[in-house]
């Protein structure tokens, strides 16, 4: 919004939050959908902690307050338990950090994203998993539809009116893109990648990657029904989007993925 640049690739929810803020922003390419939150049970607390309604009385981690992790929980938990009175949330930042915080019994639970469960799990089997929503089924249960739009190609009205071929020459870029992840091998992607986003678990590395391709779209439009579903999420969870009164319609548009006009 200051300027410094055209383009952002952030998830749609923002899109949202900046339109209830007034501010005249546009999705214009869809690259994911779904979502990578997991709540995972440490293995101390798996035997009595089985299903999401046994979290009453339950410390459950997440990154930060007011993150996204922390929204979604907030929204998730909400329409299983009967109050925030129920259980309790406390920062644990991510990763490492996250880990060490279910080892030493700080928490009873965490909300894990980026892949990050699968290397809890590699390392602490025993760690229950209570919802993934990583895959359609836990999308469908956390946000009512199979497809919610995450990663994305943002930016403001006045640039894609004024910059229509720019904007169309980077849907073809990162459409030519995310098709090519769908039809390479973890193997190929990860030899692809700088040295910095490679760690020393090659076999992890694989399979995280294999994890996110399946969020990956093979056609950048927003998926039917992804709007409304996330605007009741938001609304659900963030006071000022439930009291804004703006329109869906403007905030996205298929108008300059290729074939379209």
């Amino acid at each position: 919004m200051g300027g410094s640049v055209e383009v952002a690739d952030f998830i749609y929810d923002h899109t949202l939050q900046m339109a209830a803020e007034g501010q005249h922003v546009k999705t214009f390419f869809v690259m994911t959908v779904g979502s990578s939150r997991v709540l995972v049970v440490s293995p101390a607390k798996s035997g009595r902690i089985r299903r999401v309604e046994d979290l009453r009385g339950a410390v459950v981690g997440i990154p930060a307050p007011g993150s996204g992790s922390h929204l979604w929980a907030k929204y998730y938990l909400a329409k299983r338990l009967q109050g925030a009175a129920d259980y309790s949330v406390v920062g644990v930042g991510m990763g490492s950090t996250a880990f060490a915080a279910m080892e030493t019994g700080r928490i009873d639970a965490v909300v894990l994203s980026g892949g990050d469960h699968l290397r809890y799990l590699a390392a602490h089997p025993d760690a229950r998993v209570l919802v993934d929503t990583s895959t359609v089924e836990g999308v469908r249960e956390s946000f009512g539809t199979e497809f919610y739009p995450t990663g994305t190609l943002t930016a403001k009205k006045e640039w894609l009116d004024a910059n229509p071929e720019s904007a169309r020459r980077l849907c073809r870029a990162v459409l030519r893109t995310v098709q090519w992840i769908g039809t390479h091998t973890a193997e190929e992607i990860r030899s692809r990648l700088p040295k910095e986003y490679q760690t020393a678990d090659a076999a992890m590395d694989l399979k995280v990657i294999e994890w996110g391709k399946k969020k990956y779209t093979n056609e950048g439009s927003m998926p039917e029904g992804g709007p409304e579903a996330a605007r009741r999420y938001l609304e659900a969870t963030i006071d000022r989007v439930r009291d804004a009164k703006f329109d869906l319609a403007p905030t996205w548009t298929n108008a300059y993925l290729p074939g379209k006009k």
